[in-house]
């Protein structure tokens, strides 16, 4: 018996940083860039996993709780424990199966600044949901890997936002859950069904229509970003309150965005890009982020000089500059000044389904 799934990556297109706060939201796209996950039941009591960009690792079905897993592996591993605990609560009853992971993820053989853990994640969840026939909706396939998230210390101060992208597809906007809240939940060593039916307090994800004429174009610079070490340069007070005003500031941008996007409203979107990027670069800057890169500023100063909407992606620092044209003809241009300055333009699109 084999199943096979993928989750997509994603790229932030408004509510960076803020979105790590509950009851604030972002507005999201899912990317043609996937982590496929394939999982077969296999005759002996092993957990064999193979991944194109790690290698190759087993591990005794009764040492899966136990066991201290490698760095480059807690994800994968840390998935499979929380989908046992989900559904068998007992390695005894655990099959023994065969993880392969394959990733396209990269451009070459660097990260693209995608979200690819969180496709990781997902991947796996949703592999193992055909595989078992769980009929889970997506919001609990989404909850399982906020407790994968949630229980792994390098990873559990995100906005989960990418694991709603891998889940969902398509551009969503996404409000944050009280995270504390389910944190609590799982101190009260709640059994996983339970958390994952327990409805979460501000938890939303809605679906926008992306206008079909609309193109989303993608410059990236080459240099990686790590958004989670970014986040970890957050935590003083001054730094918790600089959050605070970024995320009064973005509410009205969000609500905008969303609205701009369903009604193919392009003058509403620059212009509330263009804001959402302002507050971005002074939040930055007050808590002393890198934000905005030479290549970066220079990708947005090219889309600006065609009236093109653009904006750093994600936590900035590197990885991606985004922009959004409303014809093909400007779209080719900027392509054309991206290439000029060394700026790689790649070839990515929505993702419209989570699978």
């Amino acid at each position: 018996m084999i199943a096979t799934a993928k989750a997509p990556g994603k790229l932030y297109l408004a509510g960076e940083y803020s979105i790590t706060l509950p009851n604030q939201s972002a507005i999201i796209v899912a990317i043609d860039k996937y982590i496929t996950a394939t999982i077969d039941k296999i005759d002996v009591q092993k957990i064999q996993l193979n991944s194109d960009q790690l290698g190759d690792l087993a591990i005794p079905v009764e040492q899966l709780d136990q066991i201290s897993y490698p760095d480059d592996w807690q994800l994968v591993i840390r998935t499979i424990q929380v989908l046992n605990k989900y559904h068998f609560d007992d390695t005894s009853a655990f099959p023994g199966i065969k993880v392969t992971l394959t990733s396209d993820l990269t451009f070459e053989r660097k990260k693209l600044g995608l979200g690819s853990s969180a496709a990781v994640v997902m991947s796996i969840i949703k592999a193992f949901h055909k595989l078992l026939n769980l009929k889970l909706t997506e919001q609990q396939q989404f909850k399982l890997g906020v407790l994968v998230m949630l229980t792994l210390p390098h990873f559990d101060k995100g906005s989960m936002g990418d694991l709603a992208a891998a889940t969902y597809g398509g551009v969503i906007a996404y409000r944050k859950f009280d995270d504390q809240f389910v944190k609590q939940l799982i101190q009260q060593n709640s059994d996983y069904e339970t958390i994952i039916s327990t409805p979460w307090p501000y938890l939303d994800v809605q679906q926008l229509n992306w206008p079909s004429e609309w193109q989303l174009l993608v410059g990236w610079t080459g240099k990686v970003a790590d958004t989670q070490k970014l986040l970890e340069t957050v935590s003083s007070a001054e730094q918790a309150k600089a959050k605070e005003m970024l995320a009064l500031q973005t509410r009205n941008i969000i609500t905008n965005i969303s609205m701009g996007i369903n009604n193919a409203d392009y003058s509403l979107i620059g212009i509330n890009i263009f804001y959402n990027l302002t507050f971005l670069m002074t939040y930055t800057h007050q808590v002393g982020i890198n934000y905005l890169t030479e290549d970066l500023s220079n990708a947005i100063s090219e889309a600006v000089d065609l009236d093109v909407a653009a904006k750093v992606s994600g936590a900035g620092g590197g990885d991606n500059a985004i922009a959004i044209a409303d014809n093909d003809e400007v779209a080719e241009k900027l392509r054309q000044a991206w290439q000029n300055e060394g700026i790689i333009p790649l070839p990515l699109n929505i993702a419209l389904l989570g699978e």
